[in-house]
């Protein structure tokens, strides 16, 4: 019995608690600055980020400065040769709109990614089509874009 009244009071605490928290976002929110884009859910300094699928491996590693993005991307793909390069882009309401420059096969190419951050992890988005040049295609509407079933996880960096 006493275990029970234990509990019920442990959680009376956090509901304060928790109604504190949401009372505080709310009133912040009342300020004129509420119509203003939500701010990306990155934190300061280098981001890292690892996705696994099958034997598949990919890294996500990046760092913002404001609305800019600069990085490093690299896909590991089972039996293939790797690609390996930099990112460059911006990041508006947690998308990353970027320019992929990277190594394989012994060749430089520069295609476009798209990521969405969300709750530690990274999206990437599907491409909708693909150019003549075999280049991918986004939907222009950021609302209507699909992404991987599998997320980049975040991680510690190297």
């Amino acid at each position: 019995m006493k275990l029970y009244f234990a509990a019920a009071a442990l959680l009376t605490m956090f509901s304060c608690q928790q109604s504190a928290n949401t009372n505080t976002v709310q009133t912040e929110g009342n300020d004129s600055s509420a119509a203003t884009p939500a701010a990306p859910i990155v934190a300061a300094g280098p981001q890292c980020f690892t996705r696994i699928s099958g034997k598949d491996t990919s890294y996500l590693q990046f760092e913002t400065d404001n609305e800019v993005i600069n990085g490093q991307l690299e896909y590991r793909i089972f039996e293939k040769d790797k690609n390996q390069g930099a990112i460059t882009g911006t990041i508006n309401n947690n998308i990353i709109e970027a320019e992929y420059r990277f190594m394989s096969e012994g060749q430089t190419s520069v295609r476009p990614v798209v990521f969405k951050l969300e709750n530690n992890q990274v999206l990437e988005a599907i491409p909708s089509s693909f150019d003549k040049q075999g280049v991918p295609v986004f939907e222009k509407d950021l609302t209507k874009l699909k992404y991987e079933e599998t997320p980049f996880v975040k991680g510690d960096c190297k």
